[in-house]
């Protein structure tokens, strides 16, 4: 199944009549936030342009996936970042409901609160939109992205409750219209259920506004994606068995997040590169990904989630020089292993490497 990231939860990558679609402001406040020459980089030398003939040509990204999807046999969920801050400051400005509305932001935060009515009806009116209009096997709310899910999460957390809830009733709503039998809703949540942080960026599901107990016990996903925001192997692994204890008896499905980052990598740049033709290397970074899947297995995972593999660590697609100095044999790497995942087995007999 593929989780596209189509929304945060505002902007979005599709023609719509709720939402701002995102090529409107994106170059301007990329220039705003990182400077004209950063930006250019960092958005690949033309991702608002690419965008704007797409849509030109009456098509777009959303559409096109779609379309490959079915035409390989595989699901296809929009994923939305529930409350993305990716572009600090600027965030609210590259949408117009958030131009108009910074006074119902979270405080302290770049993004809006959906603890306001206004926040959470323009929120489920992208979803409503999202699924009556395309061809979607579902959503995905993607809660790793970034840390401020709502105000006063431990006082506010029904409200997030309530958002899953009405999802779940509109999507089996929207299926019986399309004489879909199921579309599912899944969630990327924190590392853990509840208690203490497990590092920067790493919150609970509890400190997030969570309740993935009433979530399970309700049956509302199909399933839960337990992620660190960013994750280094090895080490930092969600606590799988945690989710499959509470999901036990129920139809709900727990896919842990791996990453595809070593942490020997991420401590220096230059040592941590890893070209096509350095063995050692190549081994060491496969084994890392391999162990950390097969831990995730051996706690009980029905299966994997994967999260920002390959792109960012292609040199000269991106301004943050660590992922650059990664190297295309990191890249090699995660292309050979990334179809090995579903299978504990493969994972446990794999001594190759990638040609």
């Amino acid at each position: 199944m593929l989780a596209l990231c189509v929304g945060s939860p505002d902007p979005v990558i599709y023609p719509t009549q709720v939402a701002t679609i995102e090529d409107k402001y994106l170059n301007q406040v990329a220039a705003a936030v990182w400077g004209k020459e950063s930006a250019e980089k960092d958005m690949q030398g033309g991702r608002s342009a690419c965008m704007r003939a797409l849509l030109d040509a009456g098509t777009d990204p959303f559409t096109l996936t779609i379309e490959a999807c079915r035409e390989r046999g595989v699901l296809v969920v929009a994923s939305y970042r529930m409350n993305a801050e990716d572009f600090y400051d600027g965030e609210l400005d590259l949408y117009d409901f958030g131009r108009q509305n910074k006074h119902l932001r979270i405080p302290g935060a770049n993004c809006l609160d959906p603890a306001h009515p206004e926040v959470y009806q323009h929120r489920m009116a992208i979803f409503r939109e999202v699924a009556e209009r395309y061809d979607i096997d579902g959503i995905e709310f993607d809660f790793r992205r970034w840390t401020h899910m709502i105000s006063d999460p431990h006082q506010n957390h029904p409200i997030l409750t309530r958002m899953v809830r009405e999802t779940r009733q509109m999507l089996d709503e929207v299926a019986q219209k399309k004489g879909r039998q199921h579309l599912l809703l899944g969630a990327r949540v924190g590392p853990t259920i509840a208690g203490e942080p497990l590092g920067r960026n790493e919150p609970s599901c509890q400190d997030l506004g969570l309740d993935v107990k009433t979530w399970v016990e309700e049956e509302l996903v199909d399933y839960l994606c337990p992620t660190f925001f960013w994750g280094h192997n090895p080490g930092d692994d969600p606590h799988t068995a945690e989710f499959v204890a509470l999901t036990e008896g129920k139809n709900v499905g727990v896919y842990p997040t791996v990453f595809p980052y070593s942490k020997w990598q991420a401590k220096d740049a230059e040592s941590g590169r890893i070209d096509v033709d350095e063995t050692e290397d190549l081994r060491r970074f496969r084994d890392d990904i391999i162990q950390a899947a097969l831990k995730c297995y051996d706690e009980g995972a029905h299966g994997i989630s994967t999260f920002n593999w390959v792109p960012h660590h292609q040199p000269g697609m991106t301004r943050r020089n660590i992922r650059e100095a990664w190297g295309l044999g990191s890249a090699k790497v995660q292309m050979y292993l990334h179809p090995l995942l579903k299978d504990r087995e493969a994972l446990q007999a794999d001594t190759a490497l990638p040609e």
